[in-house]
């Protein structure tokens, strides 16, 4: 793809590609497969929203971040070519199937300070809306998230093997370490909130590393959320300390949910009407988690279920994704891919 990418940015086909990609979506019979002519008129427009992490240029290979480089080439191209709307305006725009050409969405999860470092800056200039979704104990408090703790202890260790979390794991070469680091957060997600706590404590002190519960320079403080806010960057909650939702008692669920809405309002004094599940993936949170966000006076919720969002789908279960190629060429043409492929009746959970 690379290749052709980089001849449609040079062509200037891309304008004709949007064009199409607007007006026309795939036919599928009621099954999802391709149905002869194989395109119609696109009957709704769509929105992209992506989902970045951190920003910055330190090569983590057990947390991978966008490079500061790479992060300004997309908001660039974003900037030039495409409609970034608020994800306030962007949802409702949603929910009245009013959509402009080209919508797209930026968003952050967790809170990481290198958001206000590196890619707020990049935001400002090119005068691009986001919303940052916050996991509130970590922000202003030193604490760190429980999954960043097992990233330190995968990237410290130079144990060679550890045994349980789910399997048997060398730990030899870097490529194997992460590969028992992927196994290990599947084992950790899947499991109740008090083994989870219990199975880092374990994992910390088989691979033999100091455990990293605190750091001064990871998250954001609220003096940072403050600054940004006054520029027009957005505030969503992501619970008080990132927990599975569907593996937690149901009072657990309400504190998690409600703890962060009041925490942001209290600490900004706006409303918060955004909320992001943590993990995101359809096995994180379930039926209840969801009433939950409803219940709490959010207006709608992101998941990290990948796809595009058109009207009529479920608002507290929006889809994330995008391409996370360096390569900006590749980016730009996977980002039209993806919105021309993903849309439609069957992909958004209703039938043509």
């Amino acid at each position: 793809m690379g290749m052709g990418a980089s001849l449609l940015m040079r062509s200037g086909a891309l304008r004709m590609v949007d064009w199409l990609v607007n007006r026309v979506e795939p036919r599928r019979d009621a099954t999802g497969a391709p149905s002869f002519p194989f395109v119609r008129r696109r009957r709704a427009r769509s929105l992209q929203i992506l989902a970045y992490h951190q920003v910055n240029d330190e090569h983590d290979a057990f947390f991978p971040a966008t490079p500061v480089a790479v992060f300004a080439r997309q908001m660039e191209h974003l900037a030039s070519r495409f409609t970034v709307l608020p994800l306030d305006v962007a949802v409702e725009a949603v929910r009245r199937d009013d959509l402009p050409d080209n919508a797209v969405a930026v968003t952050f999860d967790d809170g990481y300070k290198d958001n206000y470092l590196n890619a707020y800056p990049i935001l400002s200039a090119l005068k691009i809306p986001a919303t940052i979704f916050l996991a509130t104990d970590a922000i202003g408090s030193g604490r760190v998230l429980w999954h960043d703790r097992v990233f330190g202890a995968f990237r410290d260790t130079a144990v060679q093997r550890i045994n349980g979390f789910g399997g048997s794991y060398s730990l030899g070469s870097r490529m194997e370490k992460l590969d028992a680091l992927t196994k290990v957060l599947v084992f950790l997600h899947s499991v109740s909130e008090e083994e989870r706590l219990r199975g880092i404590e374990r994992l910390v002190e088989r691979l033999e590393v100091a455990d990293r519960r605190v750091s001064s320079d990871l998250m954001l403080s609220w003096a940072e959320v403050e600054a940004m806010r006054r520029d027009g960057i957005a505030f969503g909650a992501h619970t008080v300390s990132h927990p599975v939702l569907s593996t937690v008692d149901a009072e657990r669920a309400r504190r998690e949910i409600f703890g962060a809405k009041a925490a942001i309002e209290d600490k900004l004094g706006t409303t918060v009407t955004a909320f992001a599940y943590p993990g995101g993936k359809r096995e994180h949170f379930d039926r209840r988690a969801r009433n939950l966000v409803e219940e709490a006076g959010y207006r709608y919720a992101l998941t990290t279920l990948f796809g595009v969002n058109e009207a009529g789908q479920d608002v507290f279960e929006l889809r994330r994704g995008g391409p996370w190629e360096e390569e900006i060429s590749v980016f730009a043409a996977k980002l039209r891919w993806y919105r021309f492929t993903l849309g439609g009746p069957v992909l958004a959970g209703r039938r043509a």
